[in-house]
């Protein structure tokens, strides 16, 4: 995969207006291979430490991009194959459809974190960032970089947390910007609407809005490496807002933020497992997948602890 899918997402997104960025994703996205009709709902219960839950989606990340160059060689030895006329015999025919066959299927990786500031690449630029830290740590706030794109965000309790890990190459028309404008931001679009009635916007600013350029209800991030997805969502559930309104977040002053339970004080606050089970809920809609396997992550953590 070219380079030009590892720049930051906010590069990559819209060209002119989000309605642009709509009209070009109207297609139906199709998964290309039978177990990408599945989708695999991993949520991990009460506060997870920040190192962990991105040690857990590196892990995964991993996992695909190594089985992506393996396909790849198996592919290119397929078609060097077939351009010198040379037939596989059954057996290995079989054998490498086995191979294929074991593909990692799409997993979303949901969490609350504990309190957190994170920032996207175009951070390491900034000549503030170390007193931006200082401020950060005065109200109990790690400060973590990563390779996503986007600006300063926060990630903490009463936050859903989803990272969406799948090969954008194994679904038919879903490119990048389809799959944050169409899948990553629609999905929560979608949930919004069918479970609290609140209707939601996008604009030229990532993420999801209540007000057409105000009330930022989630943001966005994305990385993508050899066509292999990490990040996500972040999506106010019931936090504290002063974390998310006392600094400038995503790069955007004068707006502010707000959350399901400040919109909807008169209904019980939703878990953020139950909000998670409705994200992935959409998001399968969306790709078309007909089952969604929902699993506990308690497991999962234990083994990651173990390594």
């Amino acid at each position: 995969m070219k380079s030009h899918y590892r720049r930051p997402f906010h590069i990559l997104r819209r060209f002119n207006s989000a309605s642009a960025s709509a009209a070009s994703c109207t297609t139906k996205f199709v998964p290309l291979i039978d177990n990408y009709k599945r989708l695999r709902h991993i949520h991990f219960d009460g506060i997870t430490p920040f190192e962990r839950g991105q040690a857990i989606q590196n892990m995964m990340v991993n996992a695909n991009v190594d089985f992506k160059k393996i396909e790849s060689k198996i592919k290119k030895q397929q078609h060097e194959a077939a351009s010198q006329g040379m037939v596989l015999n059954d057996y290995e025919d079989e054998l490498l459809k086995k191979i294929l066959s074991m593909k990692p299927v799409p997993t979303l990786l949901t969490f609350e974190f504990e309190n957190v500031y994170t920032g996207g690449k175009k951070l390491k630029q900034d000549p503030t960032l170390p007193e931006k830290i200082k401020q950060f740590d005065a109200v109990g706030c790690k400060y973590y970089q990563l390779e996503r794109g986007g600006q300063i965000t926060w990630h903490g309790k009463g936050q859903l947390v989803a990272y969406l890990i799948l090969d954008l190459k194994s679904f038919k028309n879903l490119t990048v910007r389809c799959f944050v404008d169409s899948v990553l931001l629609k999905s929560v679009q979608n949930l919004l609407t069918k479970n609290y009635s609140l209707k939601s916007y996008t604009n030229e600013n990532p993420g999801v809005w209540i007000e057409k350029n105000n009330l930022k209800i989630a943001s966005v991030g994305c990385n993508i490496q050899r066509a292999i997805t990490s990040y996500g969502i972040g999506l106010n559930v019931s936090p504290d807002l002063n974390f998310l309104n006392t600094f400038e977040m995503c790069g955007l002053p004068n707006t502010t933020a707000t959350s399901i339970s400040t919109l909807k004080p008169d209904l019980d606050t939703p878990s953020i497992k139950e909000v998670g089970d409705q994200y992935a809920k959409e998001v399968a809609k969306l790709l078309n997948i007909n089952l969604v396997e929902h699993l506990s992550g308690n497991d999962l953590k234990l083994e990651n602890d173990e390594q």
